[in-house]
């Protein structure tokens, strides 16, 4: 019962910040939408920025949740730009009402644990292994380039999912993985 309240909670949220900036949804907007009291709000979440924290992060969880063949990742980062996409007003909305410096970091929080998986992934079996500091360095470097794609798109509010950038980065980088890592052998 607690996560489906958190849930409604989360929902109202996203239905009023698809119409305005988070700076001018308030607790009583969300409770008044959701039909809840503040004090249930407020059992969930501490304010409105960790409600929105949570919201995407339960978001990325589920879509990326869902991709579990990790030697082919492109299916999981066009996952992720188009539910970013199909929620793009949402996106913007909160985009601009925090620090670009919030939304990069929360980017990076939430797509680390899968780009992770992905090295893990293309690091298995390599002759001799690769090294922790390696597997994680290369983790950052594609990281990275994904939130700095996803940035630069919802930075410039693009009208169109960027579709030939995102091909362009994937091809680039395909088969890079266990090349990286061996290269960071030697």
């Amino acid at each position: 019962m607690p996560l489906q309240t958190k849930r409604a909670i989360a929902e109202s949220f996203k239905k009023l910040l698809s119409k305005r900036e988070l700076k001018k949804i308030t607790v009583q907007d969300i409770v008044d939408d959701c039909g809840v009291n503040r004090q249930t709000f407020y059992y969930h979440f501490h304010d409105v920025y960790e409600l929105m924290e949570w919201l995407f992060q339960d978001a990325a969880d589920t879509l990326l949740g869902e991709q579990q063949d990790y030697k082919d990742w492109n299916k999981g980062v066009y996952m992720v730009m188009n539910s970013l996409w199909e929620n793009r007003t949402l996106v913007y909305n909160a985009y601009h009402s925090l620090s670009h410096k919030a939304v990069t970091n929360y980017m990076k929080r939430t797509l680390w644990p899968y780009m992770l998986r992905v090295v893990q992934a293309e690091a298995e079996g390599m002759m001799p292994p690769a090294a922790p500091e390696d597997i994680e360095f290369v983790t950052e470097l594609l990281t990275l380039s994904v939130v700095g794609m996803i940035h630069e798109w919802i930075e410039k509010e693009k009208k169109e999912i960027p579709d030939i950038q995102l091909e362009k980065l994937l091809k680039a980088a395909h088969g890079s993985i266990p090349f990286m890592l061996k290269n960071l052998q030697e």
